[in-house]
């Protein structure tokens, strides 16, 4: 290979390498929010709090709260003219999957346009009654309307805002040892029926723990020690946990005897040994030579308990 084109190769192989690289590392540092989200080209890279850059909690919104609102406006759309009103530089003749033929015509192809499945109730099997060993219920199963739909965005989720319970009438029977089954009798089986639904937010403020504040406007629970967080996002070794709020090393490894791995320098360091561990024996006189007891030490006495066989008579020789 020519020493150019040898050059230009490592050259493009680095670039690579460093983009793939920092494509992890981007991965690694914001765990909280997920990649099925709505992306807005303005900025770089959201932070993994609000509060750090002009979040609810920063006095402005941010990134992720313009994305959740845009999704529930678009979940609310029902027409795919409503949804161009919303999108930019659309052509007047615009076609729907075109494709273009050999010869240069454009064709229409027979594929369908979709209509969005809206957040609302629809029937959905549900399950009645589990069928026991002996005991056969009749029906097992059935269509009920529950909340269902997309919502546009992986934070929020068809979620019921108005229920009601109705109650099913079940036959009971049994299974007989000739293969025939028996009547036993009916119940009643009540079963929660959705009536309004809405997309709203997966996280709720109950998912959040003692060191978190609930955001609603981006559905997450954010840290409270800030500063912490922005330090640890500084470093290059370490990396934040959104769900503990602590920083950890981005990597750990086993450590030989001897030493352990620090948390604080992401490294293995050597175990320190201590004076005291020494000095508390140093100057002792255990008098392991000594096999009388000193005039300065009282006598040790030991209680014997009423139980004990040596204070019971011994009976006499015969």
């Amino acid at each position: 290979m020519p020493y150019s084109k040898c050059r230009t190769f490592l050259r493009f192989f680095a670039i690579c390498s460093f983009s793939t690289c920092g494509l992890v590392m981007a991965q690694l540092e914001d765990t909280r929010y997920p990649d099925q989200r709505i992306v807005f080209p303005d900025r770089g890279r959201e932070t993994a709090n609000p509060a750090l850059e002009g979040g609810p909690s920063g006095g402005g919104i941010g990134e992720l709260a313009k994305s959740i609102q845009l999704a529930k406006k678009i979940s609310s759309i029902n027409s795919r003219d409503d949804f161009l009103k919303l999108v930019k530089d659309v052509p007047k003749d615009i076609s729907f999957f075109s494709s273009s033929s050999r010869m240069g015509e454009t064709e229409r192809s027979n594929a369908e346009r979709p209509n969005q499945a809206l957040c609302m109730p629809e029937l959905q099997t549900v399950p009645l009654l589990e069928n026991e060993p002996s005991v056969i219920y009749y029906p097992t199963c059935t269509r009920i309307k529950r909340c269902g739909g997309c919502c546009t965005h992986s934070l929020l989720s068809c979620q019921p805002t108005a229920t009601e319970i109705r109650n099913f009438e079940i036959l009971v029977t049994i299974l007989e040892s000739s293969g025939k089954l028996k009547y036993q009798g009916k119940r009643i089986v009540p079963i929660e029926e959705h009536t309004q639904c809405t997309c709203d937010c997966k996280i709720k403020e109950t998912d959040c723990n003692k060191k978190q504040s609930y955001v609603p406007e981006e559905c997450t629970c954010a840290c409270n020690n800030v500063d912490e967080q922005k330090k640890c996002n500084e470093s290059n070794i370490k990396m934040w946990h959104p769900d503990l709020c602590s920083c950890f090393c981005r990597e750990t490894q086993e450590c030989s005897t001897g030493f352990y791995f620090d948390q604080n320098s992401c490294r293995c360091l050597q175990v320190p040994l201590s004076r005291t561990w020494f000095t508390s024996t140093k100057g002792s006189d255990y008098r392991f030579g000594q096999t009388q007891r000193p005039d300065n030490v009282p006598p040790v006495i030991i209680a014997l308990d009423s139980d004990d066989p040596r204070r019971k008579p011994k009976p006499d020789p015969e």
